[in-house]
């Protein structure tokens, strides 16, 4: 079902914004109109690799898949909303994991019996998984002996994931020559009749917009999260996380309905390696650039999260089957989680961060 129609949204949020609106209007507007706006930058750049062709095509689809998380969370930095940019990535991961992985094995089991994937293919991506869980856990482990020196360990890491990340995207490419890859993994034929600007031009306007859009979300997040009793650490990683992998949730859902089940990987646990790899590390250089300092030292919460998220996902589709039990229960697991983060208040995570510190001294 197509929602070009919440489009409308988009300059609705504008203009409650001017007239001074609620800001829990404001914000709920806002949430819903990313939707369409994340939706519109993942057809846009689809359209955009078929015209480039393989290489060239395959390279747009892995450096802007996951565009429209890594610019919410660069403007909630710009706004000095560094807890929730890192809640905004743990929700996106957990999301990704949980719930668009699980959406798809429930829809893929009961539209076509059990689910069924390559094993040479799992290997792979739950090695770089487990990588994906030793990226969160140590920081936070190294935090506790040196929670000073953290930011620099952040910053060295991220160079080491953007090297990872480049080699990745190199070795998939170099493998797909023959191949038109779309974001989400599809193959398909060049279409060299599509205009090039057509979908440059849509993917600038939909970015612009979702900074925009994102930049009315951070100014009012504060004062709805206020009104509505709920804490920074939610916000980001049940509302705004939710909202930044819509995409990859709706696409998931759309490949198992039509019994792709290798691609419903590409769009979830791939998806989640590259927040990991490129999202992350860019977002930690862009708090240098806006002087809004970023690190990777996530709290025992998230890190808890994060990794029972991937482990979970890992064993239940290791085997290369899945059923639609299965993907009934990741969805019940990130229930729980997020009713655990509804308890949890703000000072809670600030005082997990200041007893590590305490620790280290």
């Amino acid at each position: 079902m197509s929602v070009r129609w919440m489009l409308l949204l988009v300059p609705a949020v504008f203009g409650l914004r001017a007239a001074g609106a609620e800001p829990a209007l404001v914000f709920a507007i806002a949430l819903a109109a990313i939707v369409p706006l994340v939706e519109l930058m993942g057809e846009a750049t689809e359209r955009l690799a078929s015209r480039f062709g393989p290489v060239i095509g395959g390279l747009v689809n892995s450096t802007l898949a996951n565009a429209p998380e890594f610019i919410i969370g660069a403007v909630a930095l710009h706004n000095g909303l560094g807890s929730v940019v890192k809640a905004s990535l743990t929700g996106s991961i957990v999301v990704n994991l949980l719930v668009g992985l699980g959406a798809a094995l429930l829809v893929g089991g009961l539209t076509h019996g059990q689910s069924r994937f390559d094993r040479r293919r799992l290997k792979t991506s739950g090695s770089m998984l487990l990588m994906c869980g030793f990226c969160f856990i140590v920081p936070a482990v190294f935090r506790i002996g040196t929670p000073e020196g953290t930011r620099g360990l952040s910053q060295e890491l991220s160079c080491v994931l953007l090297a990872i990340y480049l080699m990745n995207v190199l070795v998939n490419l170099l493998g797909r020559q023959n191949e038109s890859i779309t974001p989400e993994g599809r193959v398909d034929s060049v279409d060299p009749t599509i205009p090039i600007w057509r979908p440059t031009a849509a993917l600038g306007l939909a970015a612009f917009g979702l900074a925009l859009v994102s930049d009315a979300l951070a100014e009012s997040l504060g004062p709805t999260a206020k009104l509505l009793g709920l804490s920074d650490t939610f916000s980001g990683i049940v509302l705004l996380g939710g909202v930044g992998g819509v995409g990859e949730v709706l696409t998931a859902i759309r490949f198992a309905r039509s019994g792709r089940q290798e691609l419903v990987l590409a769009a979830t646990v791939g998806s989640t390696i590259q927040m990991v790899l490129l999202v992350a590390p860019l977002l930690v250089f862009s708090g240098i650039v806006l002087g809004e300092p970023l690190d990777l030292c996530f709290s025992m919460f998230e890190v808890v999260a994060i990794v029972l998220a991937i482990f979970l996902a890992r064993e239940i589709i290791a085997d290369g089957r899945a059923t639609w039990i299965e993907g009934f229960l990741l969805l019940a697991t990130y229930v729980i989680l997020a009713i655990g983060f509804y308890h949890i208040p703000d000072s809670a995570v600030e005082g997990d961060q200041q007893a590590v510190s305490t620790l280290g001294r």
